[in-house]
């Protein structure tokens, strides 16, 4: 399996997702960010980084992957055109802020001549005042992306919700994904649980398309 996590904006959430996927699923990871935190946690031979300017190689069907991209397309990104190519899945994360909904709708877009499979990943997801929310996908946070997407996007592409959580931060302190953090440490479990779970969600689309 082969993903690319990508958006042309920045803070939506690429790395640490991809990160996750590493830790949980064992995928070598590749970047073309020069200064990026991937190599300070992961392995020198789990981590593929070239420039942006650069065409990742083509990748045999065994070896399992998740590109975390950074940039925008153009003729000379040859690193993001080049990683979406081989991609099984194109994952577009996007938080409810006017620019990364405006930018989500421009990546998917451009990536579309390249790929249809694409997954939606609304990111940062927060309660708002007075807003109680058991069920994610009911909450303005992402029904605000979600309407944004539907009304520029012609293909109605599944979106799928993450909330906001320190537990982010807690994949790069501890250096494991967010379910093995939550199997061996008992004071997290509680408090990562619902993100842990949304990520299983997003791994169930991922083995419903191999």
């Amino acid at each position: 399996m082969k993903i690319t996590v990508y958006s042309s904006k920045g803070s939506a959430g690429k790395t640490p997702i991809s990160a996750n996927m590493a830790f949980d699923r064992g995928y070598a990871l590749g970047t073309n960010e020069p200064f990026n935190v991937l190599e300070d946690i992961f392995d020198d031979d789990q981590v593929i980084s070239i420039a942006a300017d650069d065409a990742f190689p083509e990748l045999p069907s065994e070896i399992d992957i998740v590109f975390d991209l950074a940039g925008s397309i153009s003729r000379h990104a040859h690193s993001i055109t080049s990683a979406i190519k081989q991609s099984d899945l194109v994952i577009v994360p996007v938080y409810n802020d006017f620019k990364s909904r405006k930018s989500a709708i421009g990546t998917i877009l451009e990536i579309e001549p390249l790929t249809k499979s694409i997954l939606i990943v609304a990111t940062k997801l927060q309660a708002q005042k007075g807003e109680f929310v058991k069920d994610w996908k009911k909450s303005k946070d992402y029904q605000q992306i979600e309407r944004d997407i539907r009304a520029n996007v012609e293909t109605p592409y599944p979106i799928l919700p993450l909330k906001l959580s320190k537990g982010f931060d807690t994949i790069f302190d501890r250096e494991m994904s967010l379910r093995r953090i939550t199997e061996t440490d008992p004071l997290l479990a509680h408090s990562f649980r619902d993100v842990t779970r949304q990520f299983d969600a997003i791994y169930d689309h991922i083995d419903s398309i191999k």
